[in-house]
Order: C-alpha cells, then structure tokens, then sequence
C-alpha cells in the first residue's frame, strides 16, 4: 500500500532549490557554468566535460518531462505569461530600473527554474488543494 508523502512550502523550496541549481549550472552569467567549462578550449578534460553534460541533459529532460506532464504545454505558457506580466508590472513601476543585461539574463534562469520548480511540484499542490489523489498514486 502506498503511503501518502506529505508536500509542504518547504517541500516546494527545495523543490525550487533543486530546479534553480540545475539550470544555473548549465548556464549562468558569472562565466561558472557547463556552458562556460564547455567552451573553454584549454582544458581538455573531455571525459569530463561529457560526463557533466549527460549528466546534465539527464536532469533537465527529468524536470522538463515531469513538468510537461504535470502541467501540460498549456500549463507551462501560462507560467510563461505569468512571471512574464509580473516582470512587466515591476518594470512599470520601476523596479527593475537600470538593470544590466546579465541581470535580465538572471531573471529569465530564475522563471525557467521557477516553472520547473511548479511543475515537478504540481501534483502534490493539486492534492493538497484539491483532496483528489493523483492516479499515479493509486494501488490496487
């Protein structure tokens, strides 16, 4: 019998953490990332590098396929259209003014990990909110 797991905020923090993580390690404007080892010609630890990257690709397409199948492409535009008239809204009122295009670029990793985050959390918010169990829970 399946044992129900408890989902909280801080569940959904780590959850968050985890996304976070691993979109600024494949890339990030501070020049430490996947990408920047990657490109980096005078280092040849190749079997290295390849070994990060399908390690990498492996955790991207897990967070990616759990979040497309809890959210669906519908689910993730609009995520996209939230946080982007969020972003518009903070703009508009001045928040984000002066901000360099590394900053931009931060931002736009910080909604690619937020939606992540959402969508490899969204069946247990739908439980918590909902009362409905997720047929994936279900035994016989």
């Amino acid at each position: 019998m399946a044992v129900p797991v408890s989902f909280s905020f801080p569940n959904l923090i780590l959850r968050w953490l985890a996304a976070a993580f691993l979109v600024f390690a494949v890339y990030n404007p501070s020049g430490h990332s996947y990408y920047h080892w990657l490109v980096d010609m005078s280092d040849d630890r190749w079997s290295l590098k390849a070994l990060a990257g399908v390690s990498l690709v492996i955790a991207v397409a897990t967070f990616g396929y759990a979040t497309l199948r809890s959210i669906g492409v519908s689910g993730v535009l609009s995520a996209v259209i939230f946080f982007g008239v969020v972003i518009w809204a903070m703009v508009d009122n001045g928040l984000l003014d002066g901000l360099s295009g590394w900053a931009w670029v931060t931002i736009v990793l910080g909604v690619v990990a937020s939606i992540l985050a959402i969508g490899v959390s969204w069946s247990h918010i739908r439980a918590r909110l909902s009362g409905q169990a997720d047929s994936n829970d279900v035994t016989l």
